[in-house]
């Protein structure tokens, strides 16, 4: 009986891990902010199960909040809300640092493919690329 506890508590935990990461995948891509915006482009990733955010301004932890699709910008002591469409997908960010406040939207994926390699330095993306 204690064994068959103990596998369903280790199933349990690794559902619940894998639910965490496929949340805030909803959040990732690329998004695109109007000229004349601090930052025009932002990418949001998962990297060791946190999400980030890329920019030319540098990288950052998106810490989650209580409130939902409500992020803490951690280096920049500002907040991330992404906002969604009818469909329940997520379609836009705004960032609010200090005294700015700016919106995104969410570009096609190989567009934020492209983008995430030139910041990353690295070709992880080369692959997906190869297949779409």
């Amino acid at each position: 009986m204690k064994q068959l506890f103990f596998v369903c508590m280790i199933v349990m935990t690794s559902l619940v891990s894998q639910a965490q990461t496929d949340s805030l995948a909803d959040y990732t891509g690329k998004y695109k902010f109007p000229d004349g915006s601090p930052v025009t482009e932002i990418g949001v990733v998962i990297e060791n199960g946190i999400l980030t955010a890329t920019s030319v301004m540098g990288n950052t932890e998106l810490r989650k909040t209580d409130n939902k699709d409500v992020f803490e910008i951690v280096a920049f002591g500002g907040t991330a809300t992404f906002k969604r469409a009818d469909d329940g997908k997520v379609k836009m960010l705004r960032v609010q640092v200090q005294d700015v406040d700016m919106e995104g939207t969410r570009q096609e994926a190989a567009v934020f493919l492209q983008f995430h390699d030139e910041f990353s330095g690295d070709n992880r993306c080369q692959l997906f690329r190869q297949l779409y």
